[in-house]
């Protein structure tokens, strides 16, 4: 794809020119044919109203977790804090990486089964953009930033619930 600033010649489907780093991505010919391929392509994560993520410290156990999970009815906890985001932890990764393995979840730190420098979206990011990154990455739930700090969390069940009602 020929970028419409400078003239370099990208590679097709890029976001970015390598040259002069034009954004590519509205250009790229892709054109919404349905009405939910305009809603992905359109609206940005902000209007699945991100939850406000909890943040656990990386030397907490995995029992303290749970149990602040459970009583918070979340499916993942956030390390760090909203200036500094050191990790996630989901469901999944305790069953997967502690459970699963016979480790002691009193004794053991959110350090050890936590995903560090978990990817990240903006709200203004597209849904499209979200449930790429989210199906690429294989992940349930992605943090999202608002001016550099992390605001909020989404899941796939946000997605899933945000198209069902426009939908239904």
């Amino acid at each position: 794809m020929k970028c419409p600033s400078c003239g370099f010649n990208n590679m097709a489907g890029a976001d970015e020119c390598e040259s002069c780093r034009e954004d590519l991505a509205s250009i790229d010919g892709v054109v919404p044919k349905t009405r939910m391929e305009k809603v992905l392509m359109s609206d940005p994560i902000a209007r699945l109203e991100p939850k406000k993520p909890i943040f656990v410290s990386k030397d907490a156990t995995i029992l303290e977790v749970v149990r602040t999970m459970n009583h918070s009815k979340i499916g993942c906890v956030l390390v760090g804090d909203e200036d500094r985001l050191e990790g996630i932890l989901s469901e999944r990764d305790i069953v997967l990486k502690g459970v699963c393995l016979g480790k002691d979840l009193g004794k053991t730190p959110v350090a050890s089964l936590m995903t560090a420098d978990p990817e990240t979206l903006t709200d203004e990011d597209s849904l499209a953009y979200a449930v790429n990154k989210m199906s690429v990455g294989g992940y349930r739930h992605i943090p999202v930033e608002r001016n550099r700090r992390t605001s909020g969390v989404i899941s796939v069940r946000d997605v899933l619930g945000y198209l069902s009602k426009l939908f239904s």
